[in-house]
């Protein structure tokens, strides 16, 4: 029984864990800039904004996972209205090239009766049960994050 006690502790303690890539301001700016610019375009002819949460990030194989909310806002008449948005987990497909980082696209997990086996799929372990229970606290601090731009805009 010690045998199988200590083989357990062994393997448990052999677990390799994936290098994270180190994300500078600079990195940070082109990731807001790209789901800003090419994750959602406005229904309403308004300006996308969004904010997002680092979960974790794979050096080797080039992902960023992250939570974001992007939202639209367009004028109407004298007030500024939301229109559509989004609210979600997703991996950004990126390399750096010359110490700069590029995105070459991203995935979302599907909706619906997908999304769990999606999120197992897409996402390392660890980030899992921060997925599957992000709460409203943490949108919110998104959401005015996003207010406050809008708020400087408008």
């Amino acid at each position: 029984m010690r045998i199988f006690l200590f083989l357990c502790l062994l393997l448990m303690g052999c677990t390799v864990q994936a290098e994270n890539l180190s994300l500078s301001e600079s990195d940070r700016h082109i990731m807001e800039t790209y789901l800003t610019n090419d994750v959602m375009k406005p229904n309403f002819g308004g300006n996308v904004y969004s904010a997002y949460e680092i979960l974790d990030s794979n050096k080797e194989k080039g992902e960023v996972y992250l939570w974001a909310l992007i939202e639209e806002y367009y004028v109407e008449g004298e007030k500024v209205d939301l229109g559509s948005g989004m609210s979600v987990p997703m991996v950004l497909h990126v390399k750096i090239d010359q110490g700069t980082l590029q995105i070459l696209d991203h995935t979302l997990p599907q909706d619906g009766s997908y999304y769990t086996e999606d999120v197992k799929k897409l996402f390392p372990k660890n980030t899992h049960n921060k997925i599957f229970n992000y709460s409203i606290k943490h949108i919110t601090k998104l959401s005015e994050n996003i207010q406050n731009k809008v708020m400087a805009d408008y």
